[in-house]
């Protein structure tokens, strides 16, 4: 029986779906040449301080803030450290956008794409505020870190899932910590 009580909204989740092309991105770092329309179109990366927009107006931005220290009962971090992340999303659409999924990106290091731990800590504000349902021309943001070790702070990749997880591409995000 709980599995059905899961399953039901799942389904009308994907019936009441509609489907979109891939984001087009606006790169914070230098332009590169004009690319044909469908080249454009297929491209949902970004820099990190980049924006990804999809075609439903829906823009997502990932920025870093650096390393930071966190509290002594941080998960998670590195030498007492999280590199700090800053996620917004603005509803450029005619509908609501629930946003939960998309406040727990994967962040990722190195030429392997190692996975971070996620760090959750009281102290810093981290792990524990999630995206809600964003209206339309609204805005919220959050911040989120990872432990990453300063060695690795060179090859960062940070994965938000689109604003429609069944049709939406995810959003990547590459660049170094600062």
């Amino acid at each position: 029986m709980k599995k059905l009580f899961f399953a039901v909204p799942l389904v009308a989740l994907l019936l009441a779906g509609c489907s979109s092309p891939a984001p087009t991105v606006d790169k914070v770092a230098a332009a590169k040449p004009a690319a044909s329309q469908a080249t454009k179109v297929a491209d949902r990366s970004a820099t990190l301080g980049g924006t990804v927009t999809y075609d439903s107006g829906i823009k997502v931005t990932v920025k870093s803030d650096g390393f930071q220290p966190v509290g002594q009962y941080a998960s998670g971090a590195v030498d007492g450290k999280a590199a700090v992340f800053e996620l917004t999303v603005v509803n450029g659409s005619d509908k609501e956008l629930e946003a939960g999924l998309m406040s727990l990106p994967k962040v990722t290091v190195g030429a392997k794409n190692t996975k971070a731990e996620t760090v959750t800590d009281m102290d810093a504000k981290l792990g524990l505020d999630i995206l809600s349902t964003i209206l339309p021309g609204e805005t919220q943001s959050v911040k989120f870190g990872a432990g990453i070790a300063a060695a690795d702070a060179a090859a960062v990749r940070v994965e938000v899932t689109g604003p429609n997880p069944f049709t939406d591409k995810d959003a990547i995000f590459k660049g170094a910590i600062k």
